[in-house]
């Protein structure tokens, strides 16, 4: 079984770093595999930088000139949008790897177009990292929005706010036109996004399959608590709730104005004097917010071990997500026994139980939210009892052992490579 692995990226970001622990974990389990990315920052060598072929403008410039096309759209969603509308010459150099399956995970930014993919004769199995595949530009819709991808992309249910060319409408009929003949078998990370996925009108009369992201419980794991605040100057005589997330300050989507509501409730509750905040992900800001406790800013951090270390410091990890997937974060989290207080969005309740490893919150109710870092921090035996259950669902459902051996049961059973 010969495997070829198409992502934009190699390590940076949630989406690549998922795709590069799946290709590792396949390379462990026997299967011949290679990742094919437009830029790699990572050293594993068997990661290749795919080039296009001449005549056809690089990675760089299909870039460059789809972020001058997206100025003609005016969108309040600040999710990252993509086009992907010029043409790459990655169609042919695909279906020549001689592959028997082409597995593509985050391929937003140009990274193939539209049409290409729709093209491609070798079979591909399509992990959807987030709502791209079956929505139109954009990679996540407005909560609470108008979900187009029920209903299609119409002139009349363009969401408020939005001005401009309509690139979401037009870049979701381009699928639609060029997307009638292929059929991609698609893996969603989340029953969530699965039940999305065969919703759509794009996917809805496709194979749809829910394999969950794994992470090597050997990495994360619980590390002594005591050294791992001392590696991050953090108090050993204080509860610690880490929030992390890529650009934590800055990405709305991932609630850190949320979070700010709900540690001020749990402050002005009685938590103040004996809880401090960790933000992973972000430097500390010009104008740090005031939380109603002590903050500490650990940056961006390099590395599985380090990011295990950091989680182990913590008494209780905070995911405010407005909207998620699957996000390493919590899963990471919860490996590294840490109980996990989180809304009730998306792929989220796959991993996080109300009550038996740490607490759901109705959406975006921060009240809810504060309460029940309260209820996880008041009492030590619970505590425990979380943290024992946290690494148990990591340990029975998300290792990447089994999400390899899932995705190979899957690879056998593909339909043969389509005809000229």
């Amino acid at each position: 079984m010969k495997i070829r692995y198409l992502s934009t990226l190699d390590v940076t970001g949630g989406a690549a770093q998922g795709a590069h622990r799946l290709h590792r974990g396949l390379k462990a389990s026997g299967v011949d595999c290679r990742m094919l990315v437009c830029r790699k920052d990572g050293d594993d060598p068997s990661v290749d930088v795919i080039e296009s072929p001449a005549g056809f403008p690089a990675w760089e410039e299909r870039l460059q000139m789809e972020r001058k096309l997206k100025a003609s759209q005016v969108s309040p969603n600040p999710t990252v949008h993509s086009l992907n509308c010029f043409p790459s010459g990655l169609d042919m150099v695909l279906d020549e790897l001689g592959a028997d399956v082409l597995q593509f995970h985050w391929i937003g930014s140009e990274t193939i177009s539209i049409e290409e993919m729709g093209r491609l004769r070798t079979p591909v199995v399509w992990r959807l990292a987030d709502q791209w595949a079956f929505c139109g530009a954009e990679h996540y819709m407005e909560p609470g929005g108008t979900e187009r991808f029920r209903e299609g992309y119409l002139e009349d249910n363009r969401p408020p706010g939005h001005s401009g060319v309509d690139l979401d409408r037009w870049t979701w009929e381009r699928k639609r036109h060029a997307w009638r003949g292929w059929n991609p078998v698609i893996v969603a990370g989340s029953h969530w996004l699965g039940r999305q996925a065969r919703e759509s009108i794009l996917f809805r009369d496709k194979r749809v399959e829910v394999i969950p992201s794994g992470v090597e419980t050997d990495v994360f794991r619980p590390l002594d608590k005591t050294e791992a605040r001392q590696a991050h100057g953090l108090p050993l005589d204080k509860h610690i709730v880490l929030f992390s997330a890529m650009n934590a300050a800055s990405d709305k989507r991932k609630g850190f104005d949320l979070l700010v509501h709900a540690l001020r409730e749990a402050a002005s509750a009685g938590l103040g004097g004996s809880t401090e905040l960790a933000v992973l992900g972000d430097d500390t800001p010009e104008n740090p917010p005031d939380f109603g406790m002590p903050c500490h800013y650990l940056g961006r951090l390099k590395g599985d071990e380090a990011l295990a270390r950091a989680y182990s410091a913590a008494d209780v990890a905070v995911a405010p997500s407005r909207l998620d997937n699957l996000p390493f974060t919590v899963m990471e989290a919860l490996a590294c026994g840490v109980p996990c207080c989180a809304f009730n969005v998306g792929g989220i309740p796959d991993m996080v139980e109300h009550r038996e490893n740490g607490w759901l919150a109705p959406a975006y109710d921060t009240a809810d939210l504060a309460r029940g870092l309260a209820w996880i921090l008041d009492d030590p035996d619970r505590a425990q009892a979380l943290s024992r259950r946290a690494r148990t669902k990591v340990e029975q459902e998300f290792g990447i052992e089994l999400q390899a051996a899932r995705y190979i049961k899957l690879y056998n059973n593909i339909p043969a490579r389509r005809p000229r």
